[in-house]
């Protein structure tokens, strides 16, 4: 209700500046030609002019509530529809003022008025796109960051309280903020009258909820991957709840055992199983995490080729676990075609991480696995299974193998 009551206003407004133009002859709210000297407005069809700047306002004012309507009608980009045809409404109507006024044409500040317009469209639609780019998300030592527009960095210790809800809350009202489709981004109004800084990226997927201590905004999270939502969620709620910002030294992502000793499921530890301690994995590489439901897998190192910057010296490689030790590498015990996850961290200067993925067969032969994305299905049948995850951050110098072993159990 609070939307469509804005809508009515704008519309009001301008549909009010188009009749006084029109028929009240207040043409000195024409811009240009208010600032024109009097031997220009002189030579000018005022009535003419003002007839059509008024109809063409009057026009323009129901683009609004056409986007609000189309909206309501289930179309996502109602919104985005009505401010983009009244843009163009606009911006043909300076174009055709210059042709019905060509002593105001002439006039320098008439052309300043058309660059200025151009300006003000220019600016909106660079200030939209920015707005509507992807954030990034940061778990660090003490803090959950998301970049870009809109941005905030949340303590862990101010968390209050996460979920993992299966549908976005009903909103009411977008305060300060973008919505472009399936995009919404910025501060909105839920339909309860709580307020929320939204980072949504699609409409049907789940929602990572945050609630804070210090403020009552909560913040909303999804990616266009329900997957990558859900990683995010589990990664954030391992983070708080294990402690590690309280202890920076505890932190790497990279050993991935931290879930698997704590699940009963698991077998106890092999003292002559591999772990990530047998092949050193340099603290400088790139930090990997394979999970499973709310489980951190482990993995081991095999070879790598990464140098970690663009256009770094190739043949640095580091050799690790290879087919000889599969038998010693510690299962993951998971379900049936449970879904496993693979998030490795970001490289500054090089591209974002992809994936391959091998099964070794009975002959420890690499063949390729089915991978989507970066999200996997475990085989159907029970068994022990090795497989091979290599990621690249392009270049042609910068991929590692990770190495994984899964014990299906049904």
């Amino acid at each position: 209700m609070a939307e469509l009551v804005i809508n009515l206003i704008v519309c009001a407004l301008i549909f009010f500046i188009g009749v006084s133009i029109k028929y009240f002859k207040a043409y000195n709210l024409i811009a240009g030609y208010n600032t024109a000297p009097r031997e220009v407005k002189e030579q000018i069809d005022a009535k003419a002019l003002g007839d059509f700047i008024g109809r063409q306002l009057m026009i323009a004012a129901f683009t609004p509530l056409l986007g609000y309507g189309l909206k309501q009608a289930g179309f996502a980009w109602g919104t985005e529809v009505g401010i983009g045809l009244f843009l163009i409404i606009i911006y043909n109507t300076v174009i055709k003022a210059r042709k019905i006024t060509p002593q105001l044409s002439a006039y320098s500040s008439s052309k300043k008025s058309i660059l200025i317009a151009l300006a003000i469209v220019i600016s909106v639609a660079v200030g939209i796109t920015w707005t509507a780019l992807p954030p990034a998300f940061e778990l660090g030592n003490e803090q959950f960051t998301v970049s870009g527009a809109y941005g905030v960095s949340i303590h862990y210790q101010d968390i209050k309280e996460i979920n993992l809800a299966d549908k976005i809350p009903p909103l009411s009202l977008r305060t300060n903020g973008l919505g472009l489709g399936p995009i919404l981004k910025g501060h909105f109004k839920l339909e309860d009258k709580n307020k929320a800084l939204l980072f949504l990226r699609s409409a049907n997927e789940p929602v990572l909820i945050i609630k804070r201590q210090s403020k009552p905004e909560i913040i909303m999270i999804n990616c266009k991957d329900a997957a990558e939502t859900r990683f995010l969620y589990h990664s954030l709620n391992e983070k708080i709840n294990s402690g590690e910002h309280k202890n920076s030294d505890e932190q790497n992502m990279g050993t991935g055992t931290s879930d698997v000793a704590a699940d009963p499921n698991q077998p106890t530890q092999n003292l002559h199983a591999i772990s990530i301690d047998d092949f050193e994995y340099p603290p400088d590489y790139p930090k990997l995490e394979i999970r499973s439901d709310h489980r951190q897998l482990s993995w081991v190192k095999g070879d790598s080729n990464f140098t970690g910057e663009p256009g770094g010296i190739i043949g640095n490689t580091m050799f690790g676990m290879n087919e000889e030790h599969t038998d010693l590498l510690e299962p993951n015990i998971v379900k049936p075609e449970s879904e496993l996850v693979f998030a490795a961290a970001a490289i500054p200067g090089l591209n974002n991480p992809e994936y391959e993925l091998y099964l070794l067969d009975e002959n420890n032969s690499p063949a390729i696995y089915p991978l989507n994305k970066n999200t996997m299905l475990a085989p159907k049948e029970d068994g022990e299974y090795v497989f091979i995850l290599r990621a690249d951050w392009g270049n042609g110098d910068n991929s590692i193998d990770y190495w994984f072993k899964l014990r299906v159990n049904g």
